[in-house]
């Protein structure tokens, strides 16, 4: 009798156990509290953050017993993730997925703007070489790649680079026409028999920049950058235009001695998704002795919209 009440003793706490232990576990909050000679450093993770404070054992009022006293709070937001990088993730039509206060790069996604010729670099004054109406001379571009490094995860730094497609107008003033005459290209004004109207030089072309980026993040988490960098430009399609005695508009040059290859120095800046740009060509856009020695800079607007 004795042996049969031992195993059905033991039968029935087998049975009971996992219930009574399942009662008495309790959930562990994501909490951990450090010891330091009585004062406690608290370390809480939260959703998206980590928060940490510390507390210091102070005697306040009346009483003998000290108590605990918040002298520390810090809240850590920013969280890296760790992604793989692919073939996909530098075209500018693939949905990228956001990140907190990662770092995002601005080459021109869409930018129109002026252009103009000027006598030597950095200059920003009328050419006295290239007759031009300014507010008829222009531009515009796409950007349709684009790749970053991120300088060791950090949300303010970065190196940008892509490839943009574009158009670029030069319309020459006056009674004007840029023709091809003996091995160069040379400017050829009206006479009594004839006359030009609406010359303009005009070119396609690809440009490769490379840029230095810096940002913050301001109020409702939106960047403001800057960056700065070389701009490489491949330039084909190049024809000169014009109306001679008020006729339909004619060809009067192609290829004309421009060099095929342009460095320029470039910068952009803004907030959000919108910027302003410059650029300014590092050397002539006509081959040497080839052409009037003039360098071409544009500026204008630009909408970062590959990166939202």
């Amino acid at each position: 009798m004795n042996i049969q009440r031992t195993m059905m003793g033991a039968l029935t706490l087998m049975l009971f156990l996992p219930a009574f232990a399942q009662q008495q576990t309790v959930e562990i909050p994501q909490r951990a509290t450090v010891e330091a000679r009585g004062d406690s450093v608290i370390i809480r993770k939260g959703q998206g953050d980590l928060r940490i404070r510390i507390y210091e054992d102070q005697n306040e009022g009346d009483t003998d017993e000290p108590q605990e006293v918040e002298i520390y709070e810090g809240i850590y937001l920013e969280k890296e993730e760790e992604e793989t990088n692919a073939f996909l993730d530098v075209l500018p039509f693939i949905p990228q997925k956001k990140r907190k206060n990662a770092y995002e790069p601005h080459n021109s996604g869409v930018y129109i703007g002026f252009a103009r010729m000027t006598d030597h670099f950095l200059g920003f004054g009328d050419s006295k070489r290239f007759p031009q109406d300014l507010s008829k001379s222009w531009e515009f571009g796409f950007n349709f790649l684009s790749a970053y490094h991120n300088f060791k995860k950090n949300p303010h730094w970065g190196l940008n680079m892509g490839v943009s497609w574009g158009y670029r107008s030069f319309n020459i003033d006056g009674s004007v026409a840029l023709v091809k005459k003996d091995g160069q290209s040379v400017f050829t004004t009206g006479d009594e028999t004839t006359s030009y109207d609406r010359s303009r030089l005009r070119h396609f072309f690809f440009r490769i920049p490379i840029t230095v980026e810096w940002q913050q993040r301001l109020a409702r988490r939106r960047p403001i950058f800057f960056n700065i960098g070389p701009e490489f430009e491949i330039r084909h399609g190049v024809k000169s235009f014009t109306h001679i005695n008020g006729g339909k508009k004619t060809r009067v040059g192609k290829g004309m001695y421009v060099n095929p290859v342009g460095v320029s120095l470039l910068a952009q800046a803004g907030y959000g998704n919108l910027g302003f740009y410059l650029r300014y060509n590092t050397y002539s856009f006509f081959q040497k002795r080839k052409g009037p020695d003039v360098e071409p800079l544009s500026f204008g607007i630009a909408w970062y919209c590959w990166y939202w």
